[in-house]
Parts: C-alpha cells; structure tokens; sequence
C-alpha cells in the first residue's frame, strides 16, 4: 500500500471517529421524535449552577425497571414548574430509557462547535499532508553492485566510497531488471545490472548501489 494511501486511509478513519458522536446523537434525536412516547418523570433532585437549571428525575417503572437517575438542563419556565409539582414530561423511547428529551430542554451546541472545529483541523491536516507528499524530492537512480537483500525496516542513503551508497528502504515496485526502494523522504530507482532481487513488494530491503 502506498504511503499516500496509508495517509488518506487514517484520515478517514479519524473523520469517522470524530464526527461518529455527533452523527449518533442527531440519530437518537430522531428516533425519540418518530418512536418516542411522552411520560411524566418525577423530579428528584433539583439546582441551578451557573445560569443552567438542572433536574435530577426517574421515569416510571414501567419505562425503567431499574429505576435510574436522569438528569437534563431546562429553561426556567420548565424548572419552576417542575419544582412546584414534583414532575416533568419527557420523550423517551420506551425500550431504551437513556433516549430522551426532557419538555422545555436546553441543547448545548458544544458539541456541534467541537466536531466542527475537529473537522477543520482534519481538512488542514489533510492539505499539509498532500502538499508534503507531493514536494518530495527528486528520484534518484541507481546501479546495483551486489544482489538486494532483506534486511531490517528503515532508511538509509549511506556514502560507502565513492559513488557507491548503502541504500535501503520499503521496496514499492518491482519490474524485471530493476527495483524501487521508497527512502523516508525520496525514491530509489535501482538498476539490477545481473544481479538478484529476492525481496518482495513492500518488504524492507538495502543493496550496495553506484549512483548515476
């Protein structure tokens, strides 16, 4: 696999990851408004903390078995009411409690505000990446003086004497009569001259070559 492509797959990966809580959440919405059934919770607990007006509430057994706590931010008309009579409609799916929407609830827009600014960090990255990828150097060219070996992953353009280098790096392609070692920042494009490449696609691999 090319590096390019290795880049552009991780970056797809990360918009997954990235946007995947707030597609999520706009779905549950969607589902509680289509298949959501309206019920009276009874408020438990009740305060207001910086402005935001926050209830503590349980639904009824027959929603929740288990009879867990919920809690939600609400405007104040919604709060006052709540606290004078002890209860609050809610929308909620009927199999799965932890799907609703509290009357009178406040949305927080923090987490539209983050995926956004994520998305735009994504995009950015994704430009720096390609223009980097693309303002790599020149392709050297090569002739092999011995056969081209395995050898351990890395990178190397290593002066021995001469014209003559150490090379080593990813092989990319393979043709006959020749091989193309990818280098961290450049390309190697090696004659084989007689000699012998038993190094497959995308293994790491050096050779002693005279450059030209």
């Amino acid at each position: 696999m090319k590096r390019r492509t290795r880049y552009l797959l991780v970056l797809v990966l990360a918009a997954v990851l990235i946007n995947l809580p707030l597609l999520h959440s706009t779905w549950t919405d969607q589902r509680v408004e289509r298949n959501g059934i309206d019920v009276h919770a009874t408020v438990l607990e009740h305060r207001t903390v910086g402005g935001q007006h926050l209830l503590s509430f349980r639904f009824p057994e027959s929603v929740d078995p288990d009879q867990r706590s919920w809690q939600a931010d609400v405007d104040e008309t919604t709060y006052d009411h709540a606290v004078g009579t002890g209860e609050v409609g809610v929308r909620v799916l009927e199999d799965d409690p932890s799907a609703y929407r509290v009357d009178g609830q406040v949305t927080s827009r923090s987490l539209l505000v983050m995926t956004l600014l994520a998305d735009v960090l994504l995009v950015v990255s994704a430009l720096l990446l390609w223009r980097l990828g693309g303002r790599r150097r020149p392709q050297l060219r090569a002739i092999a003086v011995e056969d081209v070996e395995r050898c351990a992953p890395g990178s190397a353009l290593d002066r021995i004497e001469g014209e003559t280098y150490l090379i080593r790096g990813e092989v990319t392609a393979v043709e006959p009569g020749q091989v193309v070692l990818q280098l961290t920042d450049r390309s190697v494009l090696v004659y084989l001259d007689g000699h012998q490449n038993a190094v497959g696609y995308q293994q790491p691999a050096q050779v002693r070559a005279r450059l030209v």
